[in-house]
């Protein structure tokens, strides 16, 4: 009985396969394992203490989109934030995807584009890659005219392979596609290159960022977009109330008042990032791809074996299925301490695995 009544689109759709596994050392979702700076965890267990939490949350976010201005450039009026930037995705699918329209999508991509458009019934058209898993933006341009695509979907550093797509060639998407082109920023902290301040240049863009990364604040989700005020008038429409709790608003703008310290971090990182692909590079089998992110993506023969392997060692990574990426492992930019631990174990497990 309950299979009659589910939606066409909800019958065919697969859960998102988000399965905690245990782990010592962990390295499959892009998270900071530096966590929040000492400063602003001083500062929350100040507010903490006579925060109002029976009240409900500003549902416009108003003071965090004033925080958000300051650290964009963008006004607070071309702002929206969000549970995330997973809720954000599926307000502007919501907006413009009707069934049977087309949204282009470049792979491999973050899968959560695709589910938002199957759920909506639009139809997904993927675009294959260059050489090198290289997002090939002519070829995504051409695809969006061809098709008169209502959304096409830009990841930039893109995940899962890290790829910085230059400025220029998603400008270029821009002003060849019919409908609206959405980048994604979600690692722009790592790599600095943003679109974000051509978002009232151009009509037809939507910048999409997040607070879970660089910020690490992945456990109370806070996403923000930032578009033109056309595009703003439509995604209000389809937006919830209160979909961003108060005690995540106020964490957010207290990383947000604490940006030398996040920048501080980020110089830390790029040179542990860079120390740990130099150390990847030297590992005989594993063809390391170029990253503007806060992970690697390894390409490696056999790699669901050597991701057992892995996990059989407490190190859990990100591992993939058929297509394009069967024979890769993505692998988060720990501290240092957890990256020797991880080249320790790949080593181990390359020499059972190939011999």
């Amino acid at each position: 009985m309950i299979d009659g009544l589910a939606r066409d689109e909800v019958r065919v759709l697969k859960s998102y396969p988000e399965t905690a596994l245990p782990c010592r050392i962990k390295m499959d979702a892009n998270e900071n394992e530096w966590g929040l700076p000492q400063q602003v965890k001083e500062a929350l267990i100040k507010d903490v203490l006579d925060f109002p939490f029976h009240r409900y949350p500003d549902s416009d976010g108003a003071a965090l989109k004033g925080k958000l201005e300051e650290y964009t450039g963008v006004p607070a009026k071309n702002l929206i934030i969000g549970n995330g930037s997973d809720e954000l995705i599926r307000y502007v699918v919501d907006a413009f995807v009707s069934p049977g329209d087309k949204v282009v999508i470049p792979t491999p991509a973050f899968s959560m584009y695709r589910f938002f458009v199957d759920l909506a019934g639009g139809v997904v058209v993927e675009v294959e890659p260059e050489q090198g898993l290289r997002v090939d933006t002519q070829k995504v341009a051409r695809t969006a005219k061809r098709e008169n695509a209502k959304l096409v979907f830009l990841c930039s550093p893109n995940n899962p392979t890290g790829e910085v797509i230059r400025v220029e060639d998603i400008e270029m998407v821009i002003q060849k596609s019919p409908g609206i082109v959405v980048v994604d920023e979600a690692y722009y902290e790592f790599c600095g290159r943003t679109v974000i301040d051509r978002v009232n240049s151009y009509p037809n863009l939507v910048v999409l960022r997040t607070l879970s990364k660089a910020a690490a604040l992945a456990g109370l989700r806070v996403g923000y977009l930032a578009a033109g005020d056309d595009i703003m008038n439509y995604l209000y429409r389809v937006k919830v109330p209160y979909n961003v709790g108060s005690f995540s608003q106020m964490a957010a703008m207290r990383v947000l008042e604490n940006r030398r310290a996040m920048d501080q971090w980020l110089d830390t990182f790029r040179s542990v990032r860079d120390e740990f692909i130099e150390d990847l590079r030297r590992v005989e089998g594993v063809t390391v791809f170029p990253t503007g992110a806060n992970f690697v993506l390894l390409g490696i023969d056999r790699a669901h074996r050597v991701w057992k392997g892995l996990l059989k060692r407490g190190i859990l990574v990100r591992k993939f299925g058929q297509g394009p990426l069967e024979n890769c492992l993505r692998v988060t930019v720990c501290p240092p301490r957890q990256n020797r631990a991880f080249l320790e174990g790949l080593k181990e497990v390359l020499g059972e695995v190939y011999t």
